[in-house]
């Protein structure tokens, strides 16, 4: 549902059927844009080669993130926080460039 709020234009289709129902919908101009993971299907010689066919390329755009939670004791929360501040102000590290 967030997703839908924040393209609230967009015209949503949902594919109960895999990659391969999408890129049909897409074929025939049902939508305009397909949004798949490419950890999903880049080793998948079919899929690139349908996303070839079709046109379409591989982004880093982001389309919606889904924020994750660390289950944590109590105890260890304000350490895990300090070495998190830590690593990204240091390093450069993060657990999103990790």
């Amino acid at each position: 549902e967030e997703i839908r709020q924040k393209w609230p234009d967009g015209k949503w289709i949902v594919s109960n059927g895999g990659f391969e129902d999408m890129f049909e919908a897409y074929a025939r101009k049902e939508c305009e844009v397909l949004a798949i993971g490419r950890e999903d299907t880049i080793m998948n010689e079919n899929i690139l080669a349908t996303v070839c066919d079709l046109g379409l390329v591989y982004t880093e755009s982001v389309v919606t993130e889904n924020p994750i939670a660390f289950p944590i004791r109590p105890q260890l929360a304000s350490a895990f926080s300090y070495w998190m501040y830590t690593a990204k102000k240091a390093y450069g590290v993060s657990l999103e460039s990790a």
